[in-house]
């Protein structure tokens, strides 16, 4: 066995830094902007900038057949997605929030299994994601627990996490016949028409004068890198080296956010949480084991 990387996992390491600053990014402007008018702006600047991209590289919109998948996509992977994220992390805490959407892999994992085309190599992947699910609760779950208070927004951020993990798995198809761009730009764009009912009331209530420059630049900046960069390259990852490899990155985010946290907000870290960083680094290694004939994604 040995440690296969590619720049394509330097490139998910770039994603995972994008969503690990997300926090704190989107934690500022949403202080000036109300969440769901913010979210709306951002997806449409994504949206824009998505479609522009795609059709200067001569990429046409999909084919008619291929559309109910993709709106299902966009409906699931955009729209379903940032609503119970956002409604759910509103009812319940970030420790919670972060434990649930850390079982990412598993589910993605699941949902490959009923499929009847699993993915992966065997038990050795399976043992990566469970230690990658244990660093995060070291991470992230100190605090953690369901209460009567919190339950909702548990169910809610559950919702969230199987809308990501169809929205991840639930390419595999179109990938074969569009490029990562080309099929974000178009999710991208169905997400962002489902999602603009739910934040038109906020923009309308909104003074667009009294929002300061910096919150405008974090929504800027939110929308090109966390909902368009880091989208491709998690799309790129998919069709590449597979839904179930690609997802375990996922629970490098909450290790990042703790890092840049500790940066920024000098907030403190401990032993613990930096034993589940190493748990959730050592899952990712055996997650990228292969033996000398690896194992194909589908």
């Amino acid at each position: 066995m040995r440690l296969h990387l590619t720049p394509l996992d330097g490139l998910l390491l770039l994603v995972v830094l994008i969503w690990g600053s997300n926090f704190s990014i989107v934690k500022t402007a949403i202080e000036e902007i109300p969440t769901f008018g913010f979210n709306t702006l951002r997806m449409a600047a994504a949206c824009l900038v998505l479609l522009t991209v795609s059709r200067l590289r001569g990429e046409a919109a999909p084919d008619r057949g291929d559309w109910p998948r993709l709106i299902t996509l966009g409906f699931f992977g955009h729209c379903c997605y940032q609503l119970a994220f956002v409604t759910g992390l509103e009812r319940t805490t970030v420790a919670n929030s972060s434990l649930i959407l850390g079982c990412m892999p598993i589910a993605v994992m699941v949902l490959n299994a009923l499929s009847g085309r699993p993915e992966g190599c065997g038990n050795r992947q399976w043992l990566g994601v469970g230690f990658a699910v244990a660093g995060v609760y070291l991470v992230a779950g100190q605090g953690a627990g369901a209460t009567a208070d919190t339950l909702r927004g548990d169910a809610l951020t559950m919702a969230a996490l199987w809308s990501w993990a169809w929205y991840t798995t639930g390419s595999r198809a179109l990938l074969q016949r569009y490029s990562p761009l080309q099929l974000t730009a178009y999710a991208t764009l169905v997400g962002t028409l489902c999602y603009v009912p739910f934040g038109v009331p906020d923009l309308l209530r909104l003074d667009f004068g009294a929002v300061s420059g910096g919150a405008w630049a974090a929504l800027v900046v939110s929308g090109l890198l966390a909902l368009s960069v880091a989208h491709i390259i998690w799309y790129t990852g998919v069709k590449r080296i597979g839904s179930a490899r690609t997802s375990v990155y996922g629970n490098l985010v909450p290790v990042t956010a703790m890092a840049v946290a500790f940066l920024w907000l000098q907030e403190p870290i401990g032993a613990v949480r930096l034993a589940g960083a190493a748990f959730v680094l050592a899952g990712l290694v055996l997650s990228r084991m292969e033996r000398s004939t690896a194992c194909a994604p589908v």
